[in-house]
C-alpha cells in the first residue's frame, strides 16, 4: 500500500506537530516536507564495526553522528554488549526538522542543556533492546531506551503496508533494513521519530479544531477514558466543521454543552464510541474494504482506500475523508475526519 496523502494538512499543522512543538518549544515552527531518500550507499555499507563505527563511516548519517556526540551517547552506542536495534534517520530525515536540529553543524552548536537533554531522549527513542532483523519485528509495540517519564511514552510501534514495507509509528518508513553491526542491527528510516507527550484527550483539548468533540466528551463523561494511561485506542476524530453539519444542538460546542435530555446524551455517547477502535491502528494498517469493529457493541465502520482513505458509518450516506493520519498519543492514535460517523 502506498503512503496515504491528504489535501487538508495545513489546517491541522499545529495538531500534527504537537509532539514536535512540545519537545522543541524554543524552535521556530516550519512546515516539514518529505525529501526523497537515496539508500544505495547505505544498503551497500555493511562493514564490520559497532553501530557508531558504521554511522561515522557513512556520510548519510553525519547529522545523526553529530546528535550522538552532542548528547554524549557515543559510549552507549559503542558498547560491545549493547545488542540493540537502531532505527537510524538519514541526513534528509533530519533536514526536515526546524533549526537547530536540521543538520550536523547546527546540532554541534547547541548549548541549551534542556535541548541537549531532550535530543538525547529522542535518540534513545530510536534504540530498542535486542538486535532484530526486519523479519524479526512483527507488527506491535516495542520498548526503547528512552527514559519513561509517563506510561507508554517509550514505546514505538511497527506496522506493515500492503507492499510489506515496514513503518514505525505509522509515519517513518524503513528505507534500508538489516545493516549488521558488531553490537546490533541498523534499520534506516526516512523520518525522525518523536515520542508522544500527550494523551488523546489532551491533543483534542489543546487544538482549536475540536471544540465540539471535546464538549461531547465532557457531556457524555468520556473525557477521563481518553485521558487514562490504560486506554489503548484509535480515534477517528471529527472536526468542528464535521459537527457543524449535524442538526442542533449537536452542531456546535455551545449546543452540546446545553443538552440536558438524558436520551440525547446517551445517543451522543454512542456516537462517540462509534468513532473509537480498540488498539492502535495506523494508516499503514488500513486495507481496502475492511470492516472494523468499534467500541459501540456490534457496530463496525468500513474502510476504503480507493481515491483516498475514507471511513464510513452504516448510518452515513457518504464516507468521511480521513484528512490527517497517525497522530500518536500516549494512549492511542488519532486520525482526523471531515464527517461525523453515524451508527
Amino acid at each position: 500500500m502506498q503512503n496515504l496523502t491528504f489535501t487538508k494538512r495545513p489546517i491541522f499543522f499545529l495538531l500534527f506537530f504537537a509532539t514536535l512543538i512540545a519537545v522543541f518549544s524554543a524552535c521556530q515552527k516550519e512546515t516539514l516536507t518529505e525529501t526523497p531518500q537515496t539508500t544505495s550507499n547505505i544498503v551497500s555499507d555493511r562493514s564490520n564495526g559497532t553501530i557508531v563505527d558504521i554511522a561515522v563511516s557513512n556520510p548519510d548519517f553525519s547529522t545523526l553522528v553529530a546528535a550522538v556526540v552532542k548528547t554524549g551517547l557515543v559510549e552507549f552506542l559503542s558498547r560491545s554488549n549493547l545488542n540493540a536495534t537502531v532505527f537510524a534517520p538519514t541526513n534528509a530525515a533530519f533536514a526536515t526538522l526546524p533549526s537547530p536540529f536540521n543538520n550536523a553543524q547546527n546540532i554541534g552548536g547547541i548549548t541549551d542543556p534542556q535541548q541537549i537533554k531532550t535530543l538525547g531522549q529522542i535518540l534513545r527513542y530510536h534504540v530498542s533492546p535486542g538486535a532484530k532483523t526486519a523479519a524479526q519485528l512483527p507488527n506491535g509495540s516495542y520498548k526503547t531506551y528512552k527514559t519513561s517519564a509517563i506510561p507508554n511514552d517509550n514505546l514505538i510501534y511497527v506496522g506493515r503496508s500492503v507492499a510489506n514495507d515496514v513503518y514505525i509509528n505509522g509515519v517513518s518508513k524503513v528505507v534500508a533494513a538489516n545493516v549488521q553491526a558488531d553490537n546490533g542491527i541498523i534499520h534506516v528510516i526516512d523520518k525522525v521519530l518523536f515520542f508522544p507527550t500527550q494523551d488523546v484527550a489532551q491533543i483534542a483539548i489543546k487544538n482549536g479544531n475540536f471544540t465540539a468533540l471535546v464538549a461531547a466528551l465532557q457531556k457524555t463523561g468520556l473525557t477521563n477514558v481518553f485521558m487514562s494511561p490504560n486506554t489503548n485506542v484509535t480515534v477517528f476524530a471529527p472536526t468542528d466543521v464535521a459537527f457543524a453539519a449535524l442538526p442542533a444542538p449537536l452542531n456546535s460546542a455551545a449546543g452540546i454543552k446545553s443538552i440536558t435530555d438524558p436520551a440525547t446524551i446517551n445517543t451522543l455517547r454512542n456516537v462517540l464510541l462509534y468513532h473509537v477502535v480498540g488498539g492502535r491502528v495506523f494508516s499503514v494498517d488500513l486495507r481496502e474494504g475492511i470492516s472494523v469493529p468499534t467500541l459501540l457493541p456490534a457496530k463496525n465502520v468500513n474502510i476504503s482506500l480507493t481515491g483516498g482513505a475514507t471511513v464510513k458509518g452504516v448510518g452515513n450516506n457518504t464516507a468521511s475523508k480521513i484528512v490527517l493520519t497517525d497522530l500518536l498519543a500516549r494512549n492511542g492514535a488519532i486520525h482526523v475526519i471531515d464527517q461525523v460517523l453515524l451508527p
